[in-house]
């Protein structure tokens, strides 16, 4: 089967997209990148030199270019969320598989427009990017909640700090601070845990769960990169604490609680204990970013007959050791679309023989 041909959307010079996107990207020979559209061609044409892609690499700086590229495959957009919709519709409407960062839109309206041009399109492979589902941390936890290590499960409590949300931000994430944008704790550090929580203990609230925003540091500093305060008094009116207490369609009582700044000295920044009938999963990690990951994460069970606690092995499980933190469960979301494209394909030539013959 042919390499994918990706057409990638914002390919910076720093930051998530040549951390996480890139390095799978161009190690493996299922994907090739074939295109890049930033804001402008020659910004594309500085990334294409920078990352040392292939010559013949397209240069794009308009989105709809980029989508009646007929040797793109897929289009893969890597851009802060209030430019999605506009950055990704053209590719949608020419029905071309796209994979997008999470959230999906800065706000449902978008979210929705963006499901209608998918669906309207015969869009097939349509991706937003909640890799923690991939995670193999994430994984074991599943894993030992569904083999009954530790029972019927009781109750469920998960409570971190974003880092991000405390008394200053540094240029380059002020607009975390703008509701206006969409990109903010709310729904990008609870949207990324919400997600995986249930991924673990079972999706849906059958009746809608108790919540509680507050943005309880209106005013923050706003510094440079090495620094040096910019604004003392820049305004914020994104929420820094969010509290969820609601009962899922599994039965499992569920408390999330989520507050902006640094965690208390020397205590994790992340504390999830999922609580069984024989005892009881602890997870500690320095943030609330399971989908990345963190250097010493643990993952505890503690039996209450035996009255002992085990610490359970995770790392190495997902085969990409050789990518760093960032780009391993970006991995393996792409190492999965490609399985499914190639079951698809298999699917299709036997059917075309079964007919045929």
């Amino acid at each position: 089967m042919a390499p994918t041909r990706v057409g990638f959307l914002g390919l910076s010079k720093s930051g998530w997209a040549p951390g996480a996107h890139l390095p799978y990207l161009k190690s493996s020979p299922d994907y090739e990148i074939v295109a890049v559209c930033n804001s402008s061609v020659q910004s594309a044409q500085e990334a294409i030199k920078l990352y040392g892609l292939a010559d013949s690499t397209k240069a794009y700086g308009d989105p709809e270019e980029l989508a009646k590229d007929k040797n793109v495959d897929l289009v893969v957009c890597s851009v802060r969320v209030d430019r999605h919709l506009p950055t990704i519709s053209p590719a949608l409407r020419a029905g071309k598989d796209v994979y997008v960062e999470w959230p999906l839109g800065k706000n449902l309206t978008e979210a929705k427009e963006l499901l209608r041009l998918k669906n309207e399109n015969g869009v097939k492979n349509a991706i937003v990017g909640l890799q923690a589902r991939q995670a193999p941390i994430v994984k074991t936890i599943k894993e030992l909640v569904d083999s009954g290590r530790i029972g019927k499960v009781l109750s469920s409590t998960w409570t971190s700090q974003a880092a991000q949300g405390g008394e200053s931000t540094v240029l380059g994430y002020e607009y975390m601070g703008q509701r206006s944008v969409g990109g903010n704790l709310v729904t990008i550090h609870f949207g990324h845990a919400v997600d995986y929580v249930q991924y673990v203990l079972g999706y849906g609230f059958p009746t809608p769960p108790k919540t509680l925003l507050a943005n309880r540091r209106p005013t923050i500093t706003l510094l440079d990169r090495g620094g040096k305060v910019l604004d003392a008094n820049y305004k914020k009116d994104t929420d820094d604490t969010i509290f969820l207490h609601g009962t899922l369609s599994t039965g499992i009582p569920l408390s999330i609680s989520l507050r902006g700044g640094k965690p208390f000295k020397d205590l994790p920044g992340l504390d999830w204990r999922i609580y069984g009938e024989k005892g009881e999963i602890h997870v500690t990690a320095a943030g609330p970013f399971l989908q990345i990951g963190y250097e010493g994460m643990k993952v505890e069970v503690f039996d209450n007959g035996k009255d002992v606690v085990e610490s359970v092995d995770f790392e190495g499980k997902e085969g990409f050791g050789e990518l760093g933190r960032a780009a391993r469960n970006v991995a393996a979301v792409y190492k999965l679309v490609r399985e499914e494209a190639e079951e698809e394909a298999v699917a299709a030539i036997v059917q075309f023989y079964n007919k045929h013959r």
